[in-house]
């Protein structure tokens, strides 16, 4: 959906030439030639940003500004305004920001500033709203893990307020697929002094390819590549005073692994196509299902990189190993998807408690999350049965034998590399799953952009 401006300004020519370049731009252009119309269009349909224009048939424009701050309020939407001014009143546009305007422009207006300063504009807004986001996930996330009753996850839990306390120390977390390491990274971010109230911003390095990964870390320049008409900051920008959470990095690229290892020893970067270098602050938190360590041993992730990012190890242990806090997570996210649903159920019954109580969970907490809103969307009364549990829907492992997979090789053939033999295992569990690459991720306990990233980058044969 195109972000959505309002125009409000007296001088025709000026609205008709703003609302075709901005047009242009993609955005979806409303117009008012004074301050009765353009409160009357924006109570019908509030938009992403308003163009005010400071002198009015009608009215002031900082009155106006006024009403739209207030009736933003009201609705709880957060709209841009922008207040376009005249250079001898630059003394009243700047107190229009201390009264709610984003940012002022001045007359006569230049469209390609005026166009920066939208997208700028929008862009701060979106921040916002990804960081209050988070901060709202951070606070149910605290709100999970400190009802926690595992002396194992207790334990964890300590040293990660431990950690919390030393803001500058990087934290590998280790752990199983779905395990939660997402959820502790938040855990520490929004307990650690300093940082938390600055954005936790988190990249999958198993969802993205190595050249898209460099321009999303470290931002590019106008110009830089085909595609990119304007510059964009990377997350290295958005994360600093905050913290950068790399899930699964692990699956990062040696050239990528590189670029990243001189950030954490000098806190600087310089984007893609940039010819200088940027500052930042960051508290590093990473992530991963495998064995970095033995990635080390076998070429495929840089040792310097693995002694800067394992800083302070956390191990966070399988769902499995802890079930006493398999009842406490299932009722905090019942209460999560009742918000989103629009539907509460009062508790869960007994016969519901010890089916979710004896289930192993191969898929973790993040399976006990789906199992939950997959029960509340089927059921019909007024607390989670057992009849509404969807339970084991993932296939095992097939059964260990002599003949699960074997590789044959023509008389005097050289033996397969490394990465080819991955690639036929990775066929061979896909014939298992007849294709299904959710059901071969978690046989193979990986993530499924890390499934999806070998199918397509080794071309794999799969049935769907």
């Amino acid at each position: 959906m195109n972000e959505s401006v309002l125009l409000i300004d007296d001088e025709k020519s000026f609205r008709v030439i703003v609302e075709a370049a901005l047009r242009e731009e993609g955005y979806d252009v409303r117009t008012a030639p004074n301050a009765a119309l353009g409160i009357e269009l924006w109570r019908k349909a509030p938009t992403d940003l308003v163009i005010l224009d400071r002198n009015l048939p009608d009215a002031d424009g900082v009155d106006v500004l006024a009403q739209l701050v207030h009736d933003a309020r009201e609705r709880s939407t957060d709209t841009v305004v922008l207040m376009v001014t005249a250079y001898a009143e630059v003394d009243n546009a700047v107190d229009a920001l201390r009264r709610g305007a984003d940012d002022y422009i001045t007359k006569p207006v230049q469209l390609p500033d005026l166009v920066i300063k939208l997208q700028k504009a929008l862009e701060r807004r979106r921040l916002e709203r990804r960081v209050r986001a988070l901060k709202s996930r951070e606070g149910d996330v605290s709100s999970q893990l400190e009802k926690s009753k595992s002396p194992a996850m207790l334990k964890v839990l300590d040293m990660a307020r431990r950690v919390a306390a030393s803001p500058d120390t990087a934290v590998l977390l280790q752990g199983e697929t779905g395990s939660g390491k997402d959820m502790l990274a938040r855990y520490i971010h929004a307990h650690t002094a300093g940082r938390s109230e600055a954005a936790l911003i988190e990249l999958n390095c198993a969802a993205i390819a190595d050249s898209l990964a460099e321009t999303e870390l470290f931002g590019h320049e106008r110009g830089a590549f085909t595609d990119a008409k304007a510059s964009k900051p990377g997350l290295l920008e958005l994360a600093t005073e905050g913290t950068l959470f790399l899930d699964e990095i692990g699956d990062l690229g040696l050239g990528i692994q590189a670029k990243l290892l001189r950030v954490l020893e000098t806190m600087r970067f310089r984007r893609v196509g940039g010819t200088r270098d940027l500052s930042v602050d960051i508290r590093f938190i990473s992530a991963t299902n495998r064995d970095l360590a033995h990635d080390v041993e076998e070429g495929r992730f840089r040792l310097d990189l693995f002694h800067r990012i394992d800083v302070f190890h956390l191990v966070v242990p399988p769902l499995r190993e802890r079930p006493e806090d398999i009842l406490p997570l299932a009722e905090t996210f019942m209460r999560t998807t009742a918000l989103r649903l629009g539907r509460k159920l009062d508790g869960i019954d007994d016969a519901a408690v010890d089916a979710l109580s004896k289930y192993p969970y191969p898929g973790n907490v993040r399976e006990l999350r789906n199992v939950i809103e997959r029960a509340m969307i089927l059921e019909t009364g007024t607390k989670l049965t057992a009849n509404s549990l969807v339970l084991g829907t993932a296939r095992t492992a097939p059964s260990t034998s002599e003949n699960f997979f074997s590789v044959r090789l023509p008389p005097g053939a050289p033996p397969p590399t490394l990465r080819q033999l991955e690639a036929l295992y990775l066929e061979h569990i896909l014939a298992q799953t007849d294709g299904n690459k959710t059901q071969a991720a978690r046989i193979l306990d990986v993530s499924f952009p890390t499934i999806a990233k070998k199918v397509a980058e080794g071309g794999i044969k799969s049935s769907s």
